[in-house]
């Protein structure tokens, strides 16, 4: 699967490549990141990455379909979209010296316009640590609604902790963009 290149107001959303992984292993390996994440262990390994990758789009077609973020300067993080499925799961991270400027909701909202209007999926699934506040605003912007509490796994921290299960679906968020369905 070819994955394309996107384009918002400040951030180009393009395909991760093999070169990316030493500057994933290096600003997901930031524990601050880590420890938001439920698949990412700490210490944070470039074979981690690797594997990550193999599971990647690029590499099948059946693959998580994941976006380098890049606001001019390199990588500061990574967007996704689960493999294809009924409902994928949506999910990023981004370098802690880039948090609180909006790049999120930005590349949030073209990956999830990018997804509806190229596939048929009807809706998407997230979820957050309860603490990571500012995660649970940008899938709120973003148009994702309650679906309740649940244990989310997080395995740099070997523990399962208080999380918000959120959905997404297509209508609401189409409706939203003003693009109909």
């Amino acid at each position: 699967m070819r994955l394309p290149e996107l384009r918002t107001g400040r951030l180009l959303l393009r395909p991760v490549v093999p070169e990316d992984l030493p500057v994933i292993t290096r600003l997901i390996g930031d524990y601050d990141v880590a420890k938001m994440l439920a698949r990412v262990p700490h210490p944070y390994s470039l074979e981690d990455a690797r594997y990550w990758y193999g599971l990647n789009a690029a590499c099948k077609e059946d693959g998580e379909r994941a976006f380098a973020i890049d606001a001019g300067g390199g990588l500061i993080g990574v967007i996704s979209v689960g493999s294809p499925a009924e409902a994928p799961e949506f999910g990023y991270w981004l370098a802690t010296d880039q948090w609180g400027q909006g790049f999120m909701t930005e590349a949030g909202r073209a990956i999830l316009a990018w997804l509806f209007e190229t596939t048929q999926t009807l809706r998407v699934m997230s979820g957050a640590l309860k603490e990571n506040t500012a995660s649970i605003n940008v899938l709120k912007k973003l148009g994702f609604q309650d679906e309740g509490p649940y244990l989310l796994p997080i395995r740099s921290r070997n523990a399962e902790l208080p999380g918000a299960r959120v959905m997404l679906r297509r209508e609401r968020f189409l409706a939203a963009a003003g693009t109909g369905s």
